[in-house]
């Protein structure tokens, strides 16, 4: 078991240190000397080389909460709903007929209260009814207005 787990470990954290060694190369490449830009990259790699400074980092936040601030906040919310809970368990609750036959008296009392909703009966009711709708649909007569 301990063999397995630093074989895993190991394997990773070699192949890492070896892209390090690698890329130690790629970050200070020689420049061409022979190359017609080679004075001018040269300048331009000095000029940057110190690139990032410190004081170019953003300034670290301001007003950060402390870490027992915020445990005092999760313990605060914590108590809110244990209280919650046990106001919750306090109330009587009204429901006291099972399920089933509140539900059968739901659908009595609305099956006492139905209303159908008014339908055309013969296409002749439906193309008035259309009629009814395009006459109401037109637009107003324009106002008269003088020129000016």
């Amino acid at each position: 078991m301990n063999v397995n787990l630093v074989k895993i470990v190991s394997r990773p954290v070699m192949a890492m240190g070896a892209c390090i060694a690698l890329s130690a190369c790629a970050f200070d490449p020689p420049t061409d000397p022979t190359s017609p830009l080679a004075t001018r990259i040269q300048t331009i790699v000095d000029e940057n080389r110190e690139y990032p400074r410190w004081q170019d980092f953003p300034a670290p936040p301001e007003n950060v909460p402390t870490p027992t601030y915020v445990r005092s906040a999760v313990q605060g919310l914590e108590g809110q709903q244990q209280t919650l809970n046990l106001q919750i368990a306090q109330i009587e609750w009204t429901l006291t007929e099972p399920a089933e036959e509140y539900i059968a008296n739901i659908r009595q009392r609305m099956a006492a209260d139905q209303v159908e909703a008014p339908t055309a009966q013969t296409p002749a009711e439906i193309e008035a009814f259309a009629a009814a709708l395009r006459a109401r649909a037109k637009a107003p007569p324009p106002v008269d207005r003088p020129l000016r």
